[in-house]
């Protein structure tokens, strides 16, 4: 075998083991929050002892902002660029996503929650994520505006802050009664709602079965 060979091998095997952690620390921050959550909750998780999970990760703070890395990066790809109409459906494919992984949901949530304390690891993740997702949905409903597809009146970037509120307020009541709230069907009566002709679907959620 030659060195190549070996260091791939180790690099591949490192790789395995982080992504691992990374899901360990994702299910117990989703339990637990972060502050009540352990790096030795997380090393048994994930199945090795605390000495290589801080081999790995030298700190809770640091392996926090590798989850929301993580999940940022999944957001990402569900989000497909291009124009306007497409973007609205690729929201509501993240809210379908996020219905079939209720631990992220809870994370997110409890995150979210957490860090609005300018002290917290993750206050500086979540208030630029924040910042980002506002600013490019206040893009693409002016972009809909200028081509007269937004409803008339309607200022771009209230309707765009507007929507981070509905996904969140849709997220948490979904968390608390998954059976009566379909966080897709919600999203997507809202973006129904401003922009007039635009759906996935033949009626809005409140009248389909």
């Amino acid at each position: 075998m030659s060195d190549v060979t070996r260091v791939r091998g180790a690099y591949a095997k490192s790789a395995a083991v982080r992504e691992r952690i990374v899901h360990a620390a994702t299910e117990e921050f989703a339990e637990s929050g972060f502050r009540a959550g352990t790096m030795k909750k997380i090393a048994e998780r994930a199945g090795i002892s605390q000495r290589g999970l801080v081999h790995h990760f030298a700190s809770k703070e640091e392996l926090l902002l590798e989850v929301l890395e993580a999940r940022s990066v999944e957001s990402a790809q569900l989000m497909r660029d291009g124009e306007p109409l497409q973007v609205l459906r690729s929201v509501v494919d993240v809210m379908l996503d996020n219905a079939r992984r209720p631990g992220l949901v809870e994370l997110h949530t409890v995150l979210f929650a957490e860090a609005t304390s300018s002290e917290h690891p993750a206050h500086a993740h979540h208030a630029e994520r924040l910042r980002i997702w506002r600013d490019y949905l206040t893009g693409i409903f002016a972009a809909l505006a200028s081509d007269g597809a937004l409803a008339p009146g309607l200022d771009p970037r209230v309707v765009a802050t507007t929507l981070v509120a509905v996904q969140d307020g849709a997220q948490l009541q979904w968390l608390y009664d998954p059976g009566m709230i379909d966080m897709a069907g919600v999203v997507h009566d809202y973006l129904a709602s401003v922009v007039p002709g635009w759906t996935l679907h033949p009626q809005p959620a409140a009248q389909r079965s």
